[in-house]
């Protein structure tokens, strides 16, 4: 008798307790995202506009992908937090919004995820023993492969506009669409940018290795050849370029793992059978912790780097002094001026009385 009352108290309080968890997950899971993911794209754009990073294609592409996972962290997570908490029914009452937002929320990750994609071509090519190869590695380059990407991203993203609509909730057109969308997801936002990530940074691991063997191989041959001066911008460029390089592969890493982890179980979502009862509980509580996970590859990016890489670290630190003591030195030069021109306007009238 005991076996039973405990067996249905199990089956009465952990649909329960699944549904408490899910709901204070996606409370204050996406507030935790919001301020860990903008305080580390603000510190993203103070370290990749530093002069020393402003001029380096890779760097580059690390800063406009940071802008775009603002962007992404910020419309996405506010406008979801709105509809699940705050009692906004703007998605599913009004056509434009719901067509709006899907479009976004796919195509604003995809630029980020492209422009990181990018990174570890350019790293590839900066990594090459070809001279052709390695000049691809620049700033020129670097603009027009942006806007390639960015217009790559939202161009393949249209679909998105014309197949959402209210059915009454916004959604997806039932059968081939959202099969084809479903795919789309899975593959064009999450397989293949990635798969793509992890075979340059093999690639650039490779050439990394090559470099080696030829600098141990002819290396006392080739530093004669070069004067004091030069040899040292050498090693600088060269150090940058290998701090860079840890960089990009810490976030593919990182970046596949959270990507994948969303789209393994998406894919499952989707393809897999329809759930039911405490089942489809389990599956909402997976779908809203894979969806915060998807979120957080957007907001960790500062972070990896930091602890990845000692030139991030201290450009960080650098650029930090150097806007506090700007910021304070014209505090301080305003503070001063009013001062000074206080004391001017109490000492005329004293100068006035003395020759009146």
């Amino acid at each position: 008798m005991s076996t039973t009352t405990t067996s249905l108290a199990v089956t009465t309080t952990t649909p329960a307790e699944i549904q408490f968890i899910t709901t204070r997950m996606t409370y204050y899971g996406p507030i935790i995202l919001l301020i860990i993911g903008i305080f580390g794209c603000l510190c993203n754009f103070i370290t990749f506009t530093a002069p020393k990073l402003r001029k380096t294609s890779c760097a580059f592409y690390f800063l406009l992908s940071a802008l775009f996972e603002l962007l992404s962290i910020t419309f996405g997570l506010i406008s979801r937090f709105a509809a699940d908490h705050l009692g906004s029914t703007l998605i599913n009452s009004d056509r434009t919004y719901c067509k709006l937002r899907a479009y976004l929320v796919s195509a604003l990750p995809l630029v980020a995820t492209y422009l990181v994609l990018l990174s570890s071509i350019d790293r590839c090519m900066s990594s090459s023993v070809s001279v052709r190869l390695r000049s691809f590695s620049q700033m020129k380059v670097a603009y027009r492969a942006s806007v390639c990407a960015i217009l790559l991203a939202f161009t393949s993203c249209i679909h998105i506009v014309i197949g959402y609509d209210l059915r009454p909730r916004c959604g997806a057109l039932a059968g081939t669409f959202t099969m084809y969308d479903s795919m789309f997801v899975v593959f064009w936002l999450g397989i293949i940018p990635h798969a793509l990530m992890l075979i340059f940074g093999f690639v650039t691991l490779m050439n990394v290795r090559r470099t080696k063997q030829r600098i141990a191989v002819g290396g006392s041959t080739t530093i004669t050849k070069v004067n004091g001066s030069n040899q040292q911008q050498q090693r600088r460029d060269q150090k940058t370029d290998a701090q860079l390089l840890v960089m990009m592969l810490f976030q593919v890493g990182f970046s596949s793992v959270l990507i994948l982890t969303r789209m393994i179980y998406y894919a499952y979502y989707v393809l897999g059978p329809s759930l039911g009862g405490y089942n489809r509980l389990v599956g909402s509580f997976l779908m809203s912790f894979t969806t915060l996970v998807y979120y957080a590859n957007y907001c960790k990016s500062f972070y990896v780097y930091t602890l990845s890489s000692h030139l991030f670290r201290s450009t960080f630190i650098n650029r930090m002094k150097f806007c506090i003591r700007k910021v304070f030195c014209q505090h301080i030069t305003v503070i001063h001026g009013d001062n000074s021109v206080n004391t001017m306007e109490s000492t005329v009238p004293v100068r006035a009385q003395h020759f009146s």
